[in-house]
């Protein structure tokens, strides 16, 4: 008799213990992912990587084949300069979600650094083609920028177009529509497409450098000269966009404003 009540109360016990480890479990509760995902915008936003990630990870514990959380792992490993975890992780999110646009932008970027533009466009097309994507704009712009390295003029034409009837406010787009019709000579359009990027984007380098090599070609070293300083001014320093500028800059023999 004394040995049955001390199986009953040894399985209470554990019966306890057993309960009590799953209240103290915060998976347990349905907002606790939602919160801690807030918490990793926070502190990815405070530039706080290392806590991002821990944050993250415990929504993964909690919700594993949630695609959001691969999508803020590879941004977060991003942004460490992790990229192959960071590739790994978007490709998961795909993988989960495959018609998710902002994982197959990061893919597509990632892939335009490798200069394998195949697969960029694989994944903007797809970002593009997404139409509850809110930054297709940039997705049919980066498509088009894409098709106009690779010398396919007539498809970069109409995903840049595509770009600004979604978004006729994108600098980014005018300053690559321009590059265009330069190279198709069309260079009064050229000319009006980079001041129409300056004029909504003033500190865009790259427009103000490509404006200045239109100025040039014209035979208008001063205001060339005015638009190579700027685009120095404005380019991240080191750059490659600083660089380019800065050679236009001394092979004119500009003189620096005062």
């Amino acid at each position: 008799m004394r040995a049955h009540w001390t199986l009953v109360i040894v399985l209470i016990v554990l019966g306890l213990a057993c309960s009590t480890r799953q209240e103290r479990d915060p998976c347990k509760n349905k907002e606790y992912p939602k919160i801690m995902k807030d918490k990793t915008r926070v502190d990815f936003a405070r530039e706080d990587y290392y806590t991002a990630l821990e944050d993250i990870l415990e929504v993964k514990r909690c919700t594993p084949k949630d695609p959001e959380v691969y999508y803020w792992l590879g941004r977060i490993y991003l942004a460490r300069q992790e990229k192959d975890k960071a590739k790994d992780n978007f490709q998961i999110a795909v993988k989960l979600r495959p018609d998710y646009p902002e994982a197959h932008m990061a893919l597509g970027i990632l892939a335009l650094e490798e200069k394998d533009y195949e697969t960029a466009i694989t994944h903007f097309k797809i970002a593009a083609e997404n139409e509850l994507f809110r930054e297709a704009h940039i997705a049919w712009n980066n498509l088009g920028w894409v098709y106009l390295q690779m010398g396919r003029e007539k498809e970069a034409e109409q995903a840049l177009e595509r770009s600004l009837v979604l978004n006729p406010n994108f600098c980014m787009t005018y300053c690559n529509l321009g590059e265009l019709r330069s190279r198709q000579k069309r260079y009064q359009e050229a000319e009006e497409n980079y001041k129409k990027a300056l004029e909504l984007c003033p500190e865009l380098a790259r427009a103000h450098r490509l404006l200045g090599l239109e100025y040039n070609r014209q035979g208008k070293i001063q205001k060339a000269c005015q638009e190579f300083e700027l685009a120095v001014k404005y380019a991240q320093k080191e750059s490659e966009e600083a660089e380019l500028a800065q050679q236009y800059f001394e092979l004119l023999r500009c003189t620096p404003s005062p």
